[in-house]
């Protein structure tokens, strides 16, 4: 490794922005993640492929948190508890997933249903932008998701993505069915004009170092 790369091999386990904390899952979040989805199973259900094995007893809840945590401790996969400020309330998660091929991260985001409309969900996924092109160093970020979740669709609209395709029956659903799905593609060469830019935001390492 050369001399000012280490940034490069630094993830970031904490994310502050000017009204989130975006840090890695723990298996002692199992009670305010199960309390979460068992609220929002309706809300949810539909868009959300994991939702098909809810719902979990608080036990799976937990085994499942130190699965997440492994593959993100592992660099496999970066999934975020999105909590406020104070870091008093769970409003939903946001993730970086490492399945859209070499260079590319894909965003992933669900929001709690009582602060749906009140930017939460832009607001993060502007840190996981900036995540991706500034400390991951990718070269594309994609957003895929259903056409019918309008909501879910108008964040890469409005973050300066492009809606590269729709494609026929391609992913499957939380009760098994094959749905159409969107595809979204940001660059690294037009990074700079996103939005997400323009968001407060520090992040931490695995020891609370400042990365960026």
């Amino acid at each position: 490794m050369k001399p000012g790369d280490e940034s490069k091999t630094r993830t970031a386990y904490r994310i502050e922005t000017d009204r989130l904390v975006l840090r890695c899952w723990s298996p002692g979040d199992a009670p305010v993640l199960r309390a979460a989805l068992d609220a929002c199973d309706a809300h949810l259900r539909p868009m959300i492929p994991f939702m098909k094995d809810e719902p979990r007893s608080l036990q799976q809840t937990a085994l499942w948190l130190r699965e997440i945590r492994a593959a993100f401790d592992l660099g496999q996969m970066f999934r975020y508890a999105v909590f406020d400020a104070a870091e008093q309330k769970l409003l939903g998660e946001n993730m970086l997933l490492a399945r859209v091929g070499p260079g590319g991260l894909e965003i992933g985001y669900w929001t709690h249903k009582d602060v749906i409309g009140q930017g939460i969900a832009n607001e993060a996924t502007c840190a996981m932008i900036r995540v991706a092109f500034e400390i991951e160093k990718v070269k594309r970020v994609e957003i895929m998701c259903a056409p019918e979740n309008k909501a879910s669709a108008s964040i890469p609209a409005r973050l300066g993505f492009t809606h590269d395709a729709t494609l026929r029956k391609r992913a499957l659903d939380s009760e098994g069915v094959y749905q159409d799905l969107m595809v979204w593609s940001l660059f690294a060469d037009d990074y700079l004009a996103s939005p997400a830019t323009k968001i407060g935001f520090q992040a931490f390492d695995c020891m609370g170092q400042i990365i960026t």
